[in-house]
């Protein structure tokens, strides 16, 4: 069984559009977890969400404030570490369990294969991971991982990437050049084996979804880890850029404020986005987003020439970019 564990902050409407499309198309056997945190009057979507899906089999658990993480302890391996734990941790008065709750959800779990995501994600395709895939992970827990946000269809697609019987395959330091094939470490539906991965969680400074990537990649290059990169033949998730909630990014977005799509959630409004017909972006702004409830349906915006400038920011690079 696959872990799901989902990072949320202040966008319960995408987030239900997330767990809508993984109800929908995930074929493969999991357990989804939502591990957020939010504010104001954000908390009252989560709990709608929570009511909403309590019968589907989705958790929640909620990120809580703390002097101190003891699960940096394994962590503090460097002058760079402490100064991390120092500045984002240790008696901060932002400081949370983030780092220690998600090892302990996936140490709990007893799921052998474990997937992150962030709530802009949607998966427009069915997900079922062939056989093999799973073999490989598990013959390989340190070293291989199978990605679902990349395809042959993607723009910039390598020449060197093996097409296999149902998947791809490629060596994640073959290729010097920085884009989605030399990126082996994602928060966003890729696969891994949990305790090949938990191994190294814990050595791992990181306080959010974004330094968990960013961490994570520099960790995980260094170490030369998860060499293995896997993936569909067709990429089967995109990221959705209506809004950017976290101030550790700079991601590039259309600017949908948070706070309208959670007043229009709590009334009863739903979001549906309208996507491309073929994908060959990781990142994508929609061509038009709706508002739906009942028999209304609201545009709330059409891709414009702000819209298509942002598009165009987000090349074979995507957005992982601005974490260097």
């Amino acid at each position: 069984m696959i872990l799901n564990v989902i990072f949320s902050y202040n966008r319960a409407v995408q987030l239900d559009y997330l767990i809508k499309s993984i109800l929908e198309r995930f074929k493969t056997d999991s357990k989804i977890v939502i591990l957020y945190h939010t504010t104001g009057a954000h908390k009252d979507g989560y709990e709608l969400l929570k009511k909403k899906y309590e019968d589907k089999g989705v958790s929640f658990v909620e990120r809580k404030p703390v002097f101190f993480d003891a699960s940096y302890i394994k962590a503090l391996n460097s002058k760079k570490d402490w100064k991390f734990f120092k500045e984002k941790n240790l008696f901060s008065k932002k400081s949370d369990n983030f780092k220690g709750l998600l090892q302990k959800i996936i140490r709990e779990s007893n799921c052998e294969f474990v997937m992150f995501n962030t709530d802009d994600g949607f998966f427009f395709e069915d997900v079922i991971i062939p056989e093999e895939v799973f073999k490989i992970i598990r013959n390989n827990p340190e070293n291989a991982s199978y990605r679902m946000y990349v395809g042959e269809n993607l723009e910039g697609h390598p020449d060197y990437i093996e097409k296999k019987d149902g998947y791809l395959q490629w060596d994640y330091y073959y290729d010097k050049a920085f884009h989605h094939w030399t990126f082996p470490f994602s928060v966003d539906a890729t696969v891994y084996h949990s305790k090949g991965l938990l191994k190294h969680l814990e050595k791992m400074v990181y306080h959010n979804p974004v330094t968990l990537e960013e961490n994570g990649y520099q960790y995980i290059t260094k170490n030369k880890l998860f060499r293995i990169g896997l993936s569909p033949i067709r990429s089967q998730l995109v990221a959705t850029k209506l809004n950017r909630v976290s101030v550790d990014s700079l991601n590039p977005t259309i600017h949908i404020k948070p706070e309208f799509l959670n007043e229009k959630f709590l009334d009863g409004y739903t979001l549906e986005l309208i996507i491309p017909e073929f994908i060959d972006n990781a990142n994508i702004v929609p061509s038009e987003i709706y508002l739906v409830k009942d028999d209304q349906r609201e545009l709330i915006y059409a891709l414009d020439d702000q819209g298509k400038k942002i598009q165009s920011l987000l090349g074979i690079e995507g957005a992982k970019e601005q974490l260097e």
